[in-house]
């Protein structure tokens, strides 16, 4: 019989696991990386203790629960405002194994009241091991709708892409891209080094809180912060992507995207109100979907929100759910 046990990490004597379960165990995405996870642990940890959940088999790591803990309660790092998607991470043990083992533990720490799991992908093995393994452990799961992530699956050419949208988008996009190809010299750039983010993230940030009140109101110099710490760290693992659309070489809308596996994910985005006549936000992206296209990139994921201008580019949607888990 395999022997399995449990201990809790830091960053630093787990990191070389993680790595290779990030390679290993499915349906990750860029917030599970120790990268995004490490970073904002330093700047929102606060009064929190780490809590990395190491489940071993036979003396090797076979999965991370990457928790923290204040008082009774149990939740993963990150708070939705900045983070997408939590994820446990496992590989070589099965799903039922890794959840009953974890929650072996959790029941047995007789302080701890709750569980809170924000932001679970329907699409994970969490979302449905993580119920069944606690209520077999005698603990009571509610689970809530937290929010849509629209996503596409994209298809082996532009043109391919382009047909594939209903006959009004398909229509509109063309019309759109024709009328600012008219009018401008255009120019889509992508910076993919820590060097180039870097030196551009400032026109970034200045298309994202030109954009809309709200998000003026979201960019606060602390978030701001954390923005540019979490997007030069990743783009220092290869996985950050900066890209502008400019007329007559200004700047006119933004995005930010993280590339992970075949998927690549919108993480925010921005552009010049005075351009909005030409649809600038939305053929950034366009124009970000036919590089993706031609690089291989198989799931575009616009993340969280149900705004117009994702399904107008032919999303649909997948859901995450709260679940919070309490002692019965």
């Amino acid at each position: 019989m395999s022997d399995i046990q449990v201990s809790i990490e830091t960053f630093d004597s787990v990191g070389e696991d993680w790595e290779r379960l990030l390679i290993e165990a499915p349906d990750l995405s860029p917030f599970a990386t120790p990268a995004w996870q490490e970073t904002w642990w330093q700047m929102f940890g606060g009064d929190a203790d780490l809590k990395l959940l190491t489940v071993w088999q036979d003396g090797d790591v076979k999965g991370l629960a990457p928790f923290m803990r204040r008082g009774d309660e149990v939740s993963f790092l990150g708070e939705s405002d900045l983070v997408d998607y939590h994820h446990f991470l496992h590989s070589g043990i099965d799903d039922s194994t890794f959840y009953d083992t974890v929650f072996g533990h959790l029941t047995g720490v007789e302080s701890l009241k709750s569980l809170r799991l924000t932001s679970v992908p329907e699409w994970s093995a969490a979302y449905t091991a993580v119920p069944a393994a606690a209520r077999a452990a005698g603990w009571q799961v509610e689970e809530t709708f937290e929010d849509v992530s629209p996503g596409i699956e994209l298809a082996d050419d532009w043109e391919s892409y382009v047909s594939g949208l209903s006959k009004k988008d398909r229509h509109e996009l063309r019309r759109k891209l024709r009328r600012l190809e008219r009018s401008a010299e255009i120019t889509h750039v992508e910076y993919c080094t820590p060097e180039d983010i870097a030196a551009n993230l400032d026109d970034f940030l200045r298309l994202h809180r030109m954009s809309t009140p709200d998000k003026a109101e979201f960019m606060t110099d602390y978030r701001e912060e954390f923005f540019r710490a979490v997007v030069i760290n990743l783009a220092k693992a290869g996985i950050s992507r900066l890209y502008f659309l400019e007329i007559y070489g200004e700047r006119a809308a933004t995005s930010v995207c993280f590339v992970h596996d075949d998927s690549q994910l919108v993480y925010n985005s921005g552009y010049d109100p005075e351009q909005r006549a030409l649809s600038v936000g939305l053929l950034n992206h366009a124009m970000t979907i036919k590089l993706a296209i031609k690089n291989g990139i198989r799931y575009f994921d616009f993340l969280r929100g149900d705004e117009s201008y994702k399904y107008h580019l032919g999303a649909h949607d997948r859901s995450l759910y709260n679940l919070v888990v309490t002692r019965a």
